[in-house]
């Protein structure tokens, strides 16, 4: 069965110089399943209208088709080119909204949008010397789409925006399956190019391998993208920075300092000379006081150890401590990303029933027309 087209826009224009300078339009054709793009020059459209009168001479399209200005030339207006696109775009919308679907169900309608049929497409058939470039050059700007969607990635994930990072990872991977789709088709489509298998001459040796280079480096440039956008970015979220770990550091030793001229608080004066009584030196055995004696509890881990081994094993606790914090950090994170992503999935299913609900409210209209329509003619 034949695609239910539903919309047509011609919002776009380009100008080609081969064969010979000339103004292509861009069609956009919405159907109810899938959405495709076309290229066509005004003399395609002319075609088409030709062949549609000389099916229907009586009953001509509901829009006529603009005429062709020769002195003087559309080409190069950029005036009259927007005019013609506005014009060319309400001659294909005449046919598609008529009520009369005569001219939508010749095959000269069908062949000029390209409409997909119930079998298979065979790609290596499907493309033209100029219209696999247009493909090619569609699919370098999802490349750069792709790219746009991880660097905003990484930006949401710098500021912990989780949820926004989240939706442009589920847009890149939509878009990596789309581009790795029609990757495939136009390297079939450039297999059919150069056997000759399209209504075209074989391709040159030449360009062949201009064009599998182009394809070549496409290729890449999708694995590339693919391992950027499948690679976790939890390290990244959690570790801490270099100015924060340096403030820990800075911290734990003010509060653990062990130096030897270190005051504990209370005020010392320095000589300028070095004096020559001799320093006492410091005890390494346990020195807690009189009070802290009375209360101080000993454990088999503190029992036999000295002021040096009781400050670094507090130091090791003090460290797995942090150790534990920062991994109960990670794993509450990960549950509220979680919590993000299965909102994002509720609300993507909602929309999804949505539009089901509107396309179910849209069939009862038309059955209802259709059976007023049978009505009448009983």
């Amino acid at each position: 069965m034949a695609e239910v087209i539903q919309a047509i826009f011609i919002r776009e224009t380009d100008t080609r110089q081969h064969p010979k300078p000339h103004t292509v339009y861009r069609v956009e054709i919405h159907a109810a399943v899938r959405n495709w793009i076309i290229w066509k020059r005004y003399s395609e459209f002319a075609k088409l209208n030709s062949r549609l009168i000389t099916l229907y001479p009586k009953n001509p399209p509901p829009v006529p088709l603009p005429g062709k200005s020769i002195f003087p030339s559309t080409f190069g207006n950029p005036g009259r080119i927007e005019q013609r696109r506005r014009n060319l775009e309400d001659y294909l919308r005449g046919i598609l909204s008529s009520r009369d679907d005569r001219w939508r169900q010749t095959d000269a309608w069908k062949e000029f949008l390209s409409v997909p049929t119930g079998r298979p497409l065979d790609a290596s058939t499907m493309y033209t010397s100029e219209n696999w470039l247009d493909e090619y050059n569609d699919m370098t700007n999802i490349v750069r789409d792709i790219r746009s969607l991880i660097n905003k990635r990484g930006a949401h994930a710098a500021r912990n925006e989780i949820s926004a990072s989240h939706n442009c990872t589920l847009q890149a991977k939509k878009l990596l399956l789309l581009l790795s789709t029609r990757i495939s088709n136009l390297e079939s489509g450039l297999n059919g190019l150069a056997m000759g298998q399209t209504a075209e001459a074989a391709m040159a040796e030449g360009e062949l391998r201009r064009r599998q280079d182009m394809l070549h480096t496409l290729k890449s440039e999708k694995d590339t993208l693919m391992k950027l956008v499948n690679s976790t970015r939890q390290e990244q979220l959690y570790a801490p920075s270099p100015a924060a770990s340096a403030q820990k550091q800075a911290d734990r030793k003010a509060l653990l300092d062990t130096s030897d001229d270190y005051n504990y608080g209370f005020p010392t004066t320095k000589s300028a000379t070095p004096s020559a009584s001799p320093q006492p030196r410091r005890r390494n055995g346990r020195a807690f006081g009189a009070q802290a004696k009375a209360f101080a509890n000993e454990t088999e881990e503190t029992r036999g150890l000295d002021n040096e081994g009781l400050m670094a094993y507090q130091q090791q606790v003090m460290s797995d401590q942090d150790q534990q914090v920062e991994q109960f950090s990670a794993i509450l994170a990960r549950q509220r990303q979680l919590g993000y992503a299965i909102g994002d999935e509720l609300e993507a299913q909602n929309q999804v029933l949505d539009e089901l609900d509107s396309g179910v409210d849209r069939t009862n209209v038309k059955l209802k027309f259709a059976k007023k329509k049978l009505g009448a003619i009983k």
